[in-house]
Order: structure tokens, then C-alpha cells, then sequence
């Protein structure tokens, strides 16, 4: 597992998003690299963990959870 200083990518999914509030707050948030739209209320943001908190705790509404690889069904 990464620790709190070591920029991962994370999926954040929200109204904060689609409305542009997330895209305000990161341009005061030195680090955070958008990677991908997705969706219109769906980004993959490479960030720390703590930055990661940090977001969650600045928008209640805002899913933010670690990226990761998606296996196919039949893959054992």
C-alpha cells in the first residue's frame, strides 16, 4: 500500500465535478494532476493520499476512491 506522500490515482465521481466546484479548488491544490473526463461528474486525478482526505472532507458529496485495473470476468 502507498503511503500519505506517494501520488496514486483515484477516481472522484460527484455533483463537485459536473458543476466545476472540484476544478476551482484544484487550481489551489499544487500536485494534483487531472489524468482523465471520464464522465461529466467523473475525473482520475493523481494525487496523495492525504490530498486524496483532503478533498473528501472539503466535499461531502464527492466519491473519491483509489484506481485500479479492472480484471476481466473470466480471469482467475
Amino acid at each position: 500500500m502507498a503511503d500519505s506522500n506517494t501520488s496514486q490515482q483515484f477516481i472522484v465521481q460527484g455533483d463537485p465535478v459536473r458543476s466545476g466546484q472540484l476544478n476551482e479548488h484544484l487550481r489551489r491544490e499544487p500536485g494534483v494532476t487531472r489524468i482523465a473526463q471520464v464522465a461529466p461528474d467523473v475525473v482520475i486525478l493523481s494525487m496523495t493520499k492525504t490530498q486524496a482526505d483532503r478533498l473528501k472532507s472539503t466535499f461531502a458529496t464527492l466519491v473519491v476512491e483509489p484506481d485500479s485495473a479492472l480484471k476481466p470476468f473470466d480471469a482467475g
